[in-house]
């Protein structure tokens, strides 16, 4: 019996036997304080993890934006009042710039006025009454001037009848220009003898006097010396003639 125990015990019929090494309590402690603490580091990297999106920090950076945002507000409003103040400015500039224009216009016009005012005061100075023995149509005054643009001179005349006309005197005015040019002398003749210019621009008509203004272009660099005054009747008969000097 016992023999048969045995061999049942020793046979491949026998139950399976697990031998387990049992671990030293120190490194089975070991082994827990380690699972431990890595436990606790998971948690801990979680609760920070957490506390970022969803805790106190998250508040703070929350408030943080907010006021950012409210200062960035407040930088807008500022700037948008700065540039209001500029385009008010700059308006306003705008304003002052043209009223300037005008006033310059306005001093400009009443230079000239007063200049064209002087010219018809020393006009009417030369209708002084004319000499006892004087008859006929005589020239009272005449002025040659550069008229601003390169070459071009302005020529005003003031021819008067003496006496007590009793009638109109009418003809025409001729103007004999010499000049120099290039070392050499020259002559222009006003109204042009080819009929460029119309003879009605020189045309006289009048009773006791009348003004005669106009211009004419001399080649450039040409400096004017003397103009000839000639006075015509209609019948083309010549009244009276002077020759004016130009000094320069």
């Amino acid at each position: 019996m016992r023999w048969k125990l045995f061999r049942r015990k020793m046979g491949v019929s026998a139950p399976r036997v697990a031998v387990r090494a049992q671990l030293p309590f120190a490194l089975r402690a070991l082994l827990f304080f380690v699972s431990a603490a890595v436990a606790a580091a998971a948690g801990v990297a979680i609760y920070e993890y957490g506390r970022q999106f969803a805790g106190p920090d998250r508040r703070e950076l929350v408030a943080q934006i907010d006021r950012l945002e409210s200062q960035l507000r407040e930088a807008r409003a500022e700037r948008d009042r700065f540039q209001a103040v500029a385009t008010a400015f700059e308006s306003q500039m705008k304003v002052e710039r043209a009223a300037q224009e005008q006033l310059a216009r306005q001093v400009a016009a009443l230079e000239a006025e007063t200049a064209k005012l002087r010219e018809d005061l020393s006009f009417f100075e030369s209708l002084l009454p004319a000499p006892a023995n004087a008859k006929g149509v005589l020239i009272r005054s005449f002025r040659l001037q550069p008229d601003g643009e390169p070459n071009q001179m302005r020529y005003r005349l003031l021819v008067q009848q003496s006496g007590k006309p009793e009638r109109d005197f009418t003809g025409a005015v001729e103007l004999q220009v010499s000049f120099l040019h290039n070392g050499r002398a020259f002559t222009l003749q006003i109204p042009d003898p080819t009929g460029k210019v119309p003879p009605a621009i020189i045309a006289l008509s009048f009773r006791h006097y009348q003004r005669v203004e106009g211009t004419f272009s001399l080649p450039p660099g040409a400096i004017a010396r003397s103009v000839l005054v000639r006075i015509l009747a209609a019948n083309g008969q010549m009244q009276t003639q002077q020759s004016f000097p130009i000094t320069s």
